[in-house]
C-alpha cells in the first residue's frame, strides 16, 4: 500500500521540526509516560531546566524587559531558557510547527556583544524571545497555515509579516512558530500537516484555536508574550482555555500586512493580531512597543494613533452578560461570571446584568461572510495538498459542495447585501451600548462588558461544538476585548445539575460537558471595551484582575 502524498509531507515536516530539539532536551522515554493528563509542572521536575533557567522562564515579560535593558540578564540566557522550555512543551503538547533556536541564540549572543559594547538597548524588547503564530511569515521558515500545499516554501527575507519586522526592530528575539488548525477557521488546533495540540492542563482537552498552538506553549511559561490573530475568537478562545491574558484590537490598530490567511481577500470581519501573555503586564509591554513603532507608517491599514495612557473613573460600571439565549454557559464558566461580579461589586464597582442585543444575527451574519465565496479558497487549497477535509471544516466543505452543484458561488450583490446588513447592524449595537447609560447609574454607558469566551472552560478533544457567538460578535463590530483568568473547574461544585437544549449547539455543548473529565482546568472571561479604545480594554482588565485578587 503506497502512503498518501499528504501524509509524507506530514512525516517530513514533523521529523525535521523534531530533529533541531537538542538531545539532551528531550524528555526521558519515563517521564512521557508518566506526562498523562496536566503536564504543567514537567519543565520544573525533568531536569532539563536549571534553576535559573526555571526562575527566568517563570518571571513576568515586563520584569525581563528591565533586567534585559539593564544588562542584569543576557539575551543569550533568556533567549536558551525559553527554546528549552518550548522545546519541553512542544514533546508535551505538540504546539509547535517551526524552530528556529540556532538563528535565535545567534542573535541574543548578538545583542549582548552590542550592550556590552557600549550600545544602547536596540528597542523596547531589547533581547526578549517572543514566539508567533504559524500564519507570520519569517525568513527561512514555511508558514503552512496547517495546508500540507503550502509546506516547503520558506519565505524570502523580503516577504516578511510587517509584524515579523516591527518585533525585530524592537529587539525581539525571534525561536519558534506555534501551531493552528486548518485555514485557522477552528476552535480546536488541528491540521494535515502538524496533528492535534492539546491542553497542558489537561491532555484529553482541547488548547481551544485558532492560536491554540500559543496558547499551550504559554500556558507552559514556553514565551513571556505570543502574538496570535483574531478573526472570531481566534485569541481570546485559547487564551481563556490555557488561562492567559489576551487582547483582541480593534482593526487599525496593530500592523496585519503580510500576515498569511486561510482565506485571503476576506474583508468584511478582518482579522486582527495582539498579543497573548501568562501576565496581564505582557501585554501592556508588547502593545506599547508595536504602537511606538508608528505601525501606521508600514501598514496602509493602519491609523496613525500612539499609546494613549487611559484613567478611568473611581467607580466603574460594568455590564455582564450571562446568557446570550443561544448556548448557556456550562456551570464552571457561569461560577466565574457570580464571583467576578462578587470581587468587583466588594471593590466598590457596580455590576448590571445585561442582555445583548441580536447574537443570532451576529452568528448568522459572520458564518454568511466566512462562507461568501463558498468555500471555494479553502477547497482549492485542500484539493492542491490532495488532503481529506479536516472533521472541523465541514461547514466550509458543504458550502462548497453546495457552490459546485449550483454552479457558482454567490455573487457581488449578494455579497454587498450581507455587508450592508453588517454596517446597520453595527449602528444598532452602538445605539444599544450608548443607551446603557440608563442603566448605569453613573451617566455613562457601561465602561465595559463582561462575558463568557465560550460556553466551556476548555472543552474536550473533538468536542467544541461550533458555537462562537460570544466571541464572534465582538468581530463584527469590531471592538476590543481582553481575556483574564478567574478560575479552575472543581467538580465538586460545577456538576451539572441542568440540560438545556434551546439550540442543537447547546444540547451538544450541554451533552458533552464533565466537570470530572474537566478538573483543573482554567476558566477565563473577557471584557469588551468600545471600538479602538485598546488602552482602556487593558484598564478594565487590570481592575477586574486586582477585584479578583483583593477577593481570593
Amino acid at each position: 500500500m503506497t502512503i498518501e502524498s499528504w501524509k509524507i509531507v506530514e512525516q517530513n515536516k514533523q521529523a525535521a521540526r523534531d530533529a533541531l530539539i537538542p538531545e539532551d532536551w528531550r524528555l526521558s522515554p519515563k517521564v512521557l509516560a508518566e506526562s498523562t493528563t496536566n503536564v504543567t509542572h514537567v519543565p520544573r521536575t525533568c531536569g532539563i531546566l536549571t534553576e535559573a533557567e526555571i526562575a527566568i522562564t517563570e518571571t513576568p515579560a515586563d520584569q525581563l524587559v528591565a533586567r534585559l535593558a539593564s544588562g542584569q540578564l543576557k539575551s543569550y540566557d533568556v533567549t536558551r531558557a525559553f527554546c528549552k522550555r518550548s522545546a519541553i512543551a512542544q514533546q508535551l503538547t505538540n504546539c509547535l510547527t517551526e524552530i528556529m533556536y540556532e538563528q535565535a541564540l545567534t542573535k541574543a549572543q548578538e545583542l549582548d556583544e552590542h550592550l556590552a559594547s557600549g550600545g544602547k538597548p536596540l528597542g523596547p524588547l531589547h533581547g526578549l524571545p517572543v514566539s508567533f503564530k504559524d500564519n507570520f511569515i519569517i525568513e527561512g521558515v514555511d508558514t503552512t497555515v496547517g495546508f500540507t500545499a503550502w509546506a516547503n516554501q520558506p519565505a524570502a527575507a523580503h516577504e516578511e509579516s510587517a509584524m515579523t519586522r516591527i518585533m525585530r526592530e524592537s529587539g525581539a528575539i525571534i525561536y519558534c512558530k506555534t501551531n493552528v488548525p486548518t485555514a485557522m477557521m477552528m476552535a480546536e488546533t488541528y491540521n494535515n500537516v502538524w496533528g492535534y495540540t492539546t491542553n497542558p492542563y489537561n491532555r484529553q482537552a482541547s488548547s481551544g484555536g485558532s492560536s491554540g498552538g500559543e496558547s499551550a506553549l504559554l500556558a507552559m511559561n514556553g514565551s513571556p508574550i505570543g502574538i496570535g490573530t483574531d478573526i472570531g475568537g481566534s485569541i481570546r478562545i485559547p487564551a481563556s482555555f490555557c488561562g492567559l491574558y489576551s487582547l483582541k484590537p480593534s482593526f487599525g490598530r496593530f500592523a496585519t500586512y503580510g500576515a498569511r490567511s486561510g482565506m485571503p481577500g476576506q474583508e468584511a470581519v478582518r482579522s486582527i493580531n495582539g498579543p497573548m501573555s501568562p501576565t496581564l503586564e505582557g501585554l501592556e509591554v508588547w502593545t506599547r512597543a508595536v504602537l511606538a513603532s508608528s505601525p501606521w507608517l508600514r501598514d496602509p491599514n493602519m491609523l496613525p494613533m500612539p499609546f494613549r495612557e487611559e484613567t478611568l473613573p473611581e467607580k466603574l460600571c460594568f455590564g455582564l452578560i450571562t446568557d446570550n439565549r443561544l448556548v448557556k454557559p456550562t456551570p464552571p464558566v457561569q461560577r466565574a461570571l457570580a464571583e467576578t461580579r462578587t470581587a468587583l461589586e466588594a471593590a466598590g464597582h457596580s455590576v448590571v446584568e445585561w442582555v445583548v442585543p441580536e447574537t443570532d444575527t451576529a452568528a448568522r451574519m459572520i458564518k454568511t461572510l466566512f462562507e461568501a465565496d463558498g468555500g471555494e479558497k479553502i477547497a482549492k487549497t485542500i484539493a492542491a495538498g490532495q488532503e481529506p477535509w479536516p472533521k472541523g471544516m465541514a461547514a466550509y466543505a458543504t458550502a462548497f459542495e453546495k457552490t459546485r452543484e449550483a454552479g457558482s458561488a454567490p455573487g457581488v450583490g449578494d455579497y454587498w447585501a450581507i455587508q450592508a446588513e453588517r454596517t446597520a447592524y453595527a449602528k444598532r449595537a452602538l445605539d444599544a451600548w450608548l443607551a446603557t447609560a440608563e442603566l448605569s447609574g453613573s451617566g455613562r454607558p457601561f465602561d465595559g462588558v463582561i462575558s463568557p469566551v465560550t460556553p466551556w472552560p476548555a472543552c474536550p478533544r473533538d468536542c467544541f461544538g461550533g458555537h462562537v457567538a460570544y466571541t464572534a460578535m465582538w468581530n463584527v463590530l469590531d471592538q476590543p476585548a481582553a481575556t483574564f483568568p478567574v478560575t479552575t473547574v472543581d467538580p465538586a461544585v460545577d456538576l451539572k445539575t441542568e440540560s438545556p437544549s434551546r439550540t442543537p449547539e447547546e444540547e451538544f455543548i450541554w451533552n458533552n460537558y464533565d466537570a470530572e473529565q474537566l478538573a483543573g482546568l482554567p476558566v477565563g472571561l473577557q471584557v469588551v471595551a468600545p471600538r479602538l479604545h485598546e488602552e482602556k480594554a487593558l484598564a478594565l482588565t487590570r481592575v477586574i484582575r486586582d477585584a479578583l485578587r483583593g477577593a481570593a
